[in-house]
């Protein structure tokens, strides 16, 4: 898979969202990928009772995406997270939420061709607070960001988003225009980034409609 982005995703791939093989076909899934994409298919939102499970209900689906699109689930080995970070390093900017991520669940979005054009993290975290504050990290660091190989432009407008919204597109060098979703309540936050506009807020929509129906108690609210 051609990298989705050039901090953002390189940050998320680094931490487990494997890419595919040179000629964009979908690797064979190994039993704990399998596992995790089926308990995140089946997690019922209104029945989660911590961020954990929480996030585990929010992470992408099949059915988030359109007709003949598939995820592959890339689970933290061992849930350990040490050395394993899911926004810090964005823009140059080191990110104190890092520290208070208690669950993340990374899965990649495969175009019915094969390609990875979506790739998310669905991320839990110790507290609301520290929820809100990875969110508010995320839009102050692409605020500031300097970095010369994207150019931000005017960002995307998605109806439906659940919670707390950070929404931004720019484009690369190389011409292509990529999005990022975030949204957030409380202790859980999920952010998504696509080079397919449509499938990306088709996604977007599909999680916050789980996100919107987690308990207020699960996510610190």
């Amino acid at each position: 898979m051609r990298s989705l982005v050039v901090a953002l995703a390189a940050v998320l791939l680094a931490a487990g969202c494997g890419s595919p093989p040179a000629d964009d076909a979908p690797r064979e899934e190994p039993a704990p990928a399998q596992a995790e994409q089926s308990a995140a298919a089946t997690a019922d939102p209104a029945a989660a009772t911590t961020p954990e499970e929480a996030a585990l209900a929010v992470a992408l689906r099949a059915t988030d995406l359109p007709a003949g699109w598939s995820v592959q689930a890339n689970p933290v080995p061992d849930g350990d997270l040490a050395g394993d970070p899911s926004l810090d390093g964005i823009c140059g900017v080191a990110f104190a939420s890092e520290e208070h991520r208690v669950a993340k669940h990374p899965v990649v979005g495969l175009h019915p061709a094969g390609a990875a054009t979506v790739v998310s993290e669905a991320i839990a975290y110790d507290s609301a607070e520290s929820g809100e504050l990875a969110l508010t990290e995320l839009r102050d660091a692409f605020e500031s960001c300097t970095a010369g190989d994207r150019t931000l432009v005017e960002p995307p407008v998605v109806e439906g988003l659940a919670g707390t919204v950070v929404a931004v597109r720019y484009r690369l060098a190389d011409g292509t225009t990529q999005d990022v979703l975030a949204q957030g309540r409380g202790a859980v936050v999920s952010v998504l980034i696509a080079e397919d506009p449509a499938a990306g807020a088709t996604a977007a929509r599909g999680i916050a409609t789980r996100m919107a129906a987690l308990p207020g108690a699960a996510v610190g609210r």
